[in-house]
């Protein structure tokens, strides 16, 4: 895996103008991960991989692991060359790790992933089938992680190239950096808010949200399944599957609700997206009775919603999940735009990623920020500011 392609993949502007653009920024970034998140110290292994499209932010990384007096290793994969196994369907070698980088991930101190292949509106168009071969290592991946004691970082920044930054009604350049600033937060400082609103949410009985635009909904907290999620990789974070590695940028409060009984009405105003299918979910209105969802409408994303909704089964139209964002810099910054200093993101149907028991098939979303959000009467969030 030597060398990059020979010219710009997909509408990602590199060399010497890219290296300009985002060189105090990435810096910035990969202080923050490096030095703060990772707490990577002086002669630790540190592995970087990356792709073409994300290659200025990884040599930004290679160079902030000698400062600190850690040893980097950049593993490359090729796009162009990816795309020839994947179009001529050759997905034996993706089946499992090579020897010699099973053995890295085994020795490895910390771990930085930038997300590839830079197309992704072209990786969203594969089929299930060989989505599953492309990324078949994965499971293994985690297993000699785990095995190693690994900490580490998946870098969102990948996901956005110019093309498919576009779907999100914006450009590459300006959502690549948003995500460098919202990257860049100190995740210390995200942890104690999180920390703060965890207790209170665990103490307390009921939460309620409003706002001017015409939300008001109030639910039971009964059964709560509360972590935060800051990028900092502690023994908690490793004890779960996947928990080696961290999300960046990321900056939430997760909570699963079992039996919620929501009543009452929520008003989207910001976007939420699945970034795997480029979907859009705006202009969200939901009513709760008795618990359930009664009513919806969406501006954007009915066709979507409704297509998962009648195939979710049993808690489909349950609240069963929801998050307060604690980053002061994730506004709209996609695909961690629910990271948002106290917005709340909720949704129906399936939580036991956050750990509760609702097991259906579906899940749907909706966003509200800056509303006041409170626990048994008492603010917890005001204006969308944690108090």
């Amino acid at each position: 895996m030597l060398g990059p392609p020979d010219g710009p993949v997909h509408g990602i502007n590199t060399g010497a103008a890219l290296a300009a653009a985002v060189s105090d920024s990435a810096e910035s970034l990969a202080r923050t991960v490096l030095r703060k998140n990772l707490a990577v110290g002086k002669g630790e292994s540190v592995i970087i991989e990356t792709w073409p499209h994300t290659l200025e932010y990884a040599r930004a990384f290679v160079a902030e692991t000698r400062r600190i007096g850690a040893v980097p290793t950049l593993l490359y994969e090729d796009e162009a060359a990816w795309w020839d196994a994947v179009g001529a369907k050759n997905l034996g070698s993706f089946a499992k790790l090579s020897k010699a980088e099973k053995a890295a991930v085994g020795k490895a101190d910390a771990y930085v992933h930038f997300f590839g292949p830079g197309d992704q509106a072209r990786l969203s168009s594969l089929s299930e089938a060989d989505l599953n071969k492309a990324f078949a290592f994965n499971e293994e991946w985690y297993d000699t992680a785990h095995k190693g004691g690994l900490r580490g970082t998946r870098m969102s920044i990948g996901l956005m190239p110019d093309v498919f930054a576009e779907r999100f009604g914006t450009t590459g350049p300006k959502l690549r950096e948003k995500l460098l600033r919202a990257g860049s937060v100190d995740a210390a400082k995200m942890a104690r808010k999180g920390a703060k609103l965890r207790k209170a949410i665990e103490k307390g009985s009921e939460l309620r949200i409003r706002h001017s635009n015409g939300t008001d909904l109030t639910f039971r907290l009964g059964v709560v399944h509360a972590r935060a999620d800051t990028g900092i990789v502690d023994a908690a974070a490793k004890k779960r599957r996947y928990g080696v590695l961290a999300n960046n940028p990321t900056g939430l409060l997760m909570v699963g609700v079992d039996k919620a009984n929501a009543v009452g009405t929520l008003v989207g105003n910001r976007a939420v997206y699945d970034t795997v299918a480029s979907k859009r979910f705006a202009g969200s209105k939901w009513t709760f009775e008795a618990g359930k969802l009664t009513k919806r409408s969406f501006v954007e994303g009915a066709k979507e919603f409704e297509k998962a909704f009648a195939k979710g089964g049993k808690g489909r139209e349950q609240l069963s999940y929801f998050s307060i964002g604690l980053n002061p810099e994730g506004k709209e910054a996609a695909p961690a735009e629910d990271t948002e200093e106290g917005a709340v993101l909720l949704s129906v149907g399936n939580n036991t990623f956050a750990g509760g028991t609702n097991k259906a098939k579906s899940r749907g979303f909706v966003m509200i920020a800056g509303a006041d959000v409170e626990i048994d009467g008492k603010s917890i969030v005001s204006g969308g500011r944690i108090r």
